[in-house]
């Protein structure tokens, strides 16, 4: 129950392409710089 809360309290976001900011998983633009490119956020690792 605790890792579930904690899986999305960690991997529900978005980053920005531009400035690796992060943002809310609704975000249409980077609260950060403005830039409209944001990916949800790896949750797998890239060996």
């Amino acid at each position: 129950m605790k890792s579930e809360i904690a899986e999305k309290r960690l991997f529900n976001i978005k980053v920005c392409m531009k400035c690796n900011a992060r943002n809310p998983w609704k975000g249409k633009s980077c609260r950060k710089c403005g830039y409209a490119g944001l990916r949800s956020k790896a949750k797998e690792s890239r060996i």
